[in-house]
């Protein structure tokens, strides 16, 4: 009952985060008052949050440490990407280094766990060994960015890049649940090659209107 009730909210919350998502994208591509990409943004970050912690209780109940890593991934993007929007003066605090590490700790455990599926011919070791080190990498070259301040034009860059990275995390989780490949890795990376290209296009987009 428990599980059935936290999967609903779960599935609610996703649908927000992809309202929020799509609305947040084209208030800028159309260039709508700003206000509406923020209260966009808003419900795509607060659901995340819900999303985030309602598959904490669901693989708590149903241990799947795939999906545990998973959600880790999704929410530092999000997370990260919110921090870049409302820390203005670009000084990192306790909650953004507590971030970093426990996104370095993940991003450790997907590429152990991804080589023991691999070892095991499961072949979503694949998608986990590529999200590892994605989020490894992420994770590094923040801890860097902090020690510069994210300020001013990088601050807007590093919260464009993370975002659209959650977007992308978003817009996967609801692909696999409504979609079958084979191998089953194909579904969890495709979205992440064909529109991570987008991200460099928004960031130049932001800075030809500015």
């Amino acid at each position: 009952m428990m599980y059935t009730i936290t999967l609903w909210i779960h599935i609610a919350a996703g649908i927000g985060t992809l309202l929020g998502a799509a609305g947040a994208i084209l208030t800028k591509i159309f260039s709508y008052p700003h206000q509406w990409h923020v209260y966009s943004g808003r419900l795509f970050y607060y659901g995340m949050v819900v999303v985030f912690i309602t598959s904490l209780i669901m693989t708590s109940i149903r241990p799947n440490i795939f999906l545990f890593l998973i959600s880790i991934f999704s929410f530092y993007l999000a997370f990260t990407g919110w921090r870049s929007a409302v820390n203005r003066f670009g000084i990192a605090g306790f909650q953004d280094y507590i971030s970093l590490t426990i996104m370095g700790i993940a991003g450790l455990g997907m590429l152990i766990t991804g080589i023991n599926y691999l070892i095991h011919q499961n072949d979503q070791g694949v998608t986990l060994l590529i999200f590892g080190l994605i989020g490894i990498s992420l994770s590094g070259s923040q801890t860097l960015a902090y020690r510069k301040k994210l300020t001013g034009v990088s601050r807007i860059n590093d919260h464009i890049r993370h975002m659209m990275a959650a977007t992308i995390a978003a817009i996967t989780a609801f692909l696999v649940t409504n979609l079958q490949s084979d191998p089953e890795w194909i579904a969890w990376i495709a979205p992440t090659i064909v529109m991570t290209p987008l991200i460099p296009w928004f960031i130049i987009k932001k800075e030809i209107r500015n």
